[in-house]
């Protein structure tokens, strides 16, 4: 039995009014807990439960933020980062789209060649952290390779799933009205792996960010990962915390900013807006 039309919007609003409320209530939850984690790491810090050279405590890491942010050498390391960030994201995003379409559209390559990249997915990556730093060093370049690599991989994997939401009865009509490929790929191939092209590009910003951070962790002298392992190295906790939330917290806002920005661009999709 098909619902009138004025039931079918008032099922619809109610059923928005609980999602949004379903929402704030767990925003409301998401930040009780936070702040709770916060107090209960400062009071065990203060009372001694805690050592702070190995765990600081939330108020230094806040009085740490202002000489972070005017000291040249974080500044200068905060600009190589984003410039690895920005290279192995460019090289590693630009291949794995490349590689990722091509296997999706072609069975036999992607036959032969997937499972590899599945393989290298599964691979704990830091495995290749030695062979990459003997080859280019110990300068910016590992943290770019390492990144890249990450990058290439997630992009792939997440182009080829994309590829594989294309709907085959789309293609047949397109052919039957004798669509070029050109057009075929651009109006029905790219919309419709949208999703997937959309979530590669994130998972390879991320990984991007991951690998290059990484990287300096283990074999850089210089970047942020770099001063982390200093200041880890000098129990200097509260600076070395400070920079990795200051990390985290850039990685949420970018997430946040791309969630945003592939809902306008994807709004003409019926579950845009769920």
């Amino acid at each position: 039995m098909a619902v009138p039309s004025v039931y079918a919007g008032r099922l619809g609003a109610s059923t928005r009014t609980r999602r949004g409320t379903s929402r704030a209530e767990a925003r409301v939850w998401r930040t009780a807990f936070i702040v709770g984690v916060v107090v209960l790491w400062e009071l065990l810090a203060r009372t001694g439960v805690i050592d702070e050279r190995f765990a600081s405590k939330p108020s230094s890491i806040v009085m740490a933020v202002p000489p972070l942010l005017s000291d040249p050498q974080v500044l200068e390391a905060l600009g190589m980062t984003l410039y690895a960030v920005g290279a192995s994201f460019a090289i590693g995003t630009a291949g794995g789209m490349l590689v990722g379409v091509i296997l999706g559209l072609q069975p036999m390559l992607r036959t032969a060649y997937f499972p590899i990249v599945m393989m290298l997915l599964g691979t704990p990556k830091s495995l290749f952290l030695p062979v990459i730093m003997l080859f280019f060093g110990l300068g910016v370049e590992s943290a770019i390779v390492f990144g890249s690599i990450l990058t290439f991989v997630h992009v792939t994997v997440n182009v080829v799933a994309g590829v594989d939401l294309v709907e085959p009865k789309h293609l047949m009509v397109a052919k039957a009205y004798r669509a070029s490929r050109w057009k075929r790929f651009r109006h029905v191939i790219l919309p419709g792996a949208s999703p997937g092209l959309f979530t590669a590009i994130w998972h390879g910003l991320r990984n991007g960010f991951t690998g290059v951070v990484i990287a300096q962790l283990f074999t850089a002298t210089a970047g942020i990962g770099y001063l982390v392992r200093v200041y880890s190295n000098n129990f200097q906790t509260d600076r070395a915390l400070t920079l990795i939330l200051m990390v985290s917290l850039v990685l949420i806002l970018v997430g946040t900013g791309w969630n945003h920005v592939e809902k306008r661009l994807t709004s003409w999709r019926p579950d845009a807006t769920q």
